[in-house]
């Protein structure tokens, strides 16, 4: 059996100048080995937080609104391993057969409140400008942000060598919020070469998105940040080893309402080689 979880800390890459966010909100599928050599179950687990304080995010029915497998044999429901009372680390797949496998996850909202001086803090960490400018016309800048949020997660495997012929799989968009789609299989790609993702919003290709690859294997944290350009386009470099998440954020500001101004959406891509 094959266990998604932490691993080993090994540094890959540094880049100076990123470290000390202030937000939390960072959430992706993580897994010990991505790529394995033979057909079998696999548990994976929900983290949140960032490199240097990653914990896990315990899974509950009532937080998940969707948890699947999708690989070869077509789209499998893993909701039914999530307890319905009690929380959970990790959940099971079917076993996986050869070939290429996604996980995705989709979660309920949640409320953020945060004093004017970290609120904005976050903006700019995270590049959300939609709020900025809101704020700004809103002339609330210096008052607390409230928002809700959200979060999509994916995970891709690789069972036995690489074929490219489940690449549809990983490389077209499956309807997230917010969706991290890779151009190719980053499976498919030699280390050092271009991997090129495109960010989707609400089905559409989305420009001004900050987009990071992250070091999952250490403190190290970012490696890579790009904005999506008016093609919703970001390319990275394909890691020679260990386990990455690239990670994105957008939000709409929200009519009025009691609960927050703004609904913000979290979404992270995981792999490893």
């Amino acid at each position: 059996m094959i266990r998604i979880g932490l691993g080993c800390a090994v540094v890959a890459m540094a880049v100076a100048g990123f470290s000390g966010r202030a937000s939390a909100h960072d959430f992706w599928l993580s897994a010990q080995d991505y790529t394995l050599d033979t057909p079998q179950i696999a548990e994976f687990s929900a983290m949140v937080g960032h490199p240097e304080d990653r914990s896990y995010w315990p899974m509950i029915s009532h937080r998940v609104v969707a948890l699947r497998s999708f690989g070869p044999q077509g789209i499998t429901d893993l909701q039914a391993g999530v307890p319905a009372n009690a929380m959970t680390k990790t959940v099971a797949t079917p076993p996986l057969s050869l070939g290429t496998h996604m996980i995705t996850v989709e979660t309920t909202h949640a409320v953020s409140v945060l004093e004017a001086d970290k609120f904005n803090a976050y903006l700019d960490e995270e590049g959300l400008t939609p709020i900025k400018v809101a704020r700004i016309a809103n002339r609330t800048q210096d008052e607390a942000g409230h928002e809700i949020y959200s979060r999509r997660g994916k995970a891709i495997l690789q069972v036995g060598p690489y074929t490219g012929k489940q690449d549809g799989i990983v490389t077209k968009p499956v309807g997230m919020t917010l969706e991290i789609v890779p151009t190719v299989n980053p499976y498919g790609i030699e280390a050092g070469k271009e991997l090129p993702v495109h960010i989707y919003y609400r089905g559409a290709l989305m420009s001004g998105v900050t987009v990071l690859l992250i070091d999952l294997d250490s403190d190290v944290g970012i490696v890579e940040k790009h904005i999506s350009d008016k093609d919703g386009a970001a390319t990275f470099i394909r890691p020679e080893t260990g386990r990455w998440m690239i990670h994105a954020v957008w939000s709409a500001e929200l009519p009025d309402t009691a609960e927050a101004d703004f609904d913000t959406t979290f979404s992270s891509l995981s792999f490893g080689f």
